[in-house]
Order: structure tokens, then sequence, then C-alpha cells
């Protein structure tokens, strides 16, 4: 029963990022991200539902897998962001002894 639960959530989840994909006011690269991201949720949910069966095994292999793209993705976009933090200038100007 948990294989399926989570399997459904995977799928509504992916169907939700594509439909958020297509909103107003995304950047590209959100909304790239969005699109690329939701199919593998959706993949991810049809087979975890498709072979109940396999069970617990089936869901720990393809939710570590799932795991180890999306901790990629999350790293990638924390050196990113790090780069543009040091980048950016902060916006009040400290005050110099005269």
């Amino acid at each position: 029963m948990l294989v399926l639960v989570v399997g459904m959530w995977a799928v509504i989840v992916g169907l939700i990022e594509i439909a958020a994909a297509f909103q107003a006011g995304e950047h590209a690269g959100t909304r790239a991200l969005f699109i690329l991201g939701g199919p593998v949720r959706v993949a991810f949910g049809v087979v975890l539902c498709a072979r109940p069966d396999m069970g617990a095994v089936a869901l720990a292999l393809l939710f570590s897998l799932f795991n180890l793209i999306y901790g990629a993705w999350t790293l990638v976009q924390g050196i990113e962001l790090r780069r543009t933090g040091k980048t950016l200038h902060h916006p009040v100007r400290e005050k110099t002894a005269a």
C-alpha cells in the first residue's frame, strides 16, 4: 500500500510541476527545470504503480536513484547561489570615518 501511495504522490506532484512550468512569470531556467523534473517524477510514480508487487525493494531503489539526481541538482544550485552571492554588492554603503 505504501508503494501505491508514494507512486500516486509522485505522479500528482510531477503533473503539478509540469503545469507550473507554463504559468506566466516563470523565468526560462525555472521553466526548463520544471519541464525536465516533472516527467521524471511522473515516470517514477508510474513505475511504482505498475509494479507494486516488488514492494519495498523497488521503492528503495527508485527512491534512492531519484534522490541522487535531486541531490546533485541541489548541489549545483547551491554552488551557483554561492557564486551569485559573491558578485552581489550590499545595497547599503558602510559609513566611513571622516
